[in-house]
């Protein structure tokens, strides 16, 4: 292998190590970005969920940002050709994907126990609207982002009394509904607003679907990216391998050329041994003759 061979073999792998620690940052922002996401769609309905969905999406998180600081030693070992720094790369990587398939199974798990959770807690919580505020904060919520009312239809809110005759709602066949049950509205004058009709499916199939699917997607997301660590695992031990193979031709090299210039002035033959020209140059003090 000549020597121009050899530097463009080490310069390929590493543009080719760099492209992947940058694919890998592309791809741990990714994921902190799905597991936000998620959260995000977990906190608006927090009070009908129980602790345990929140731990994938918190894992999740935690994960990307491990993969995104870790990326960095792709980078560093790339830059200054160190198979220790690639291996180690390597080697955090596969304790992540290890991590991603765990969250992976949480996730999926967790779909099993949505409807009983979510079910649960929406019954449980209905008939403290009045006396709650983070309940009916909640209740608004669902009922205004989802289009919906009540747990299974408006007629759930009959079993629930307003503790006064003051309290705001909409009154249906002697039902007190909430506001925000309110599907359509049309003005009576300037500053009155008259409720025409209402929303007609139930909030507990509607939540159950949100947080399947948000479950669904967390789980697939975290075994695509488990999916890409592994082809670049298998890439990084490549190239970690042929970072060393190539330093070891190099080193050869230079041992090689070392060997020429000393064997090009020694000899095993005491006549054959070249002498190198000896220059005499005069002393401070010595007379020409």
């Amino acid at each position: 292998m000549s020597g121009s061979s050899l530097e463009m073999g080490m310069r390929c792998i590493k543009y080719m190590l760099l492209c992947i620690t940058a694919m890998f940052v592309l791809t741990s922002a990714l994921i902190i970005s799905v597991g936000t996401t998620i959260y995000a769609i977990y906190f608006d309905v927090s009070y009908f969920l129980s602790d345990q969905f929140f731990s994938p999406t918190t894992f999740v998180i935690a994960i990307g940002v491990i993969m995104l600081f870790v990326s960095l030693f792709g980078c560093i070992g790339a830059l200054k050709e160190s198979t220790c720094l690639v291996n180690l790369f390597a080697i955090i990587l596969s304790l992540v994907l290890v991590l991603e398939v765990a969250a992976a199974i949480a996730a999926y798990s967790l779909r099993a126990q949505v409807a009983g959770v979510v079910g649960g807690n929406l019954r449980e919580a209905m008939p403290h609207y009045y006396d709650n505020v983070d309940v009916r904060d909640s209740f608004d919520f669902v009922q205004s982002r989802l289009s919906c009312c009540g747990v299974d239809s408006y007629l759930d809110w009959g079993d629930v009394t307003p503790k006064d005759s003051s309290t705001s709602g909409i009154i249906v066949q002697n039902i007190t509904v909430p506001n925000s049950c309110c599907a359509e509205s049309r003005y009576v004058d300037m500053n009155t607003a008259e409720c025409v009709s209402l929303y007609a499916n139930g909030c507990l199939p509607r939540v159950i679907y949100l947080v399947y699917q948000s479950a669904g997607l967390l789980g697939t997301g975290a075994m695509t990216f488990a999916f890409i660590q592994i082809i670049g695992i298998i890439f990084s031990f490549s190239l970690a391998k042929g970072i060393r193979k190539a330093k070891s031709e190099r080193e050869r090299r230079r041992w090689e050329i070392q060997e020429r210039m000393i064997n090009a002035h020694t000899s095993l033959d005491p006549h054959d041994e070249k002498k190198a020209p000896v220059m005499y140059v005069p002393f401070h003090g010595q007379t020409l003759a």
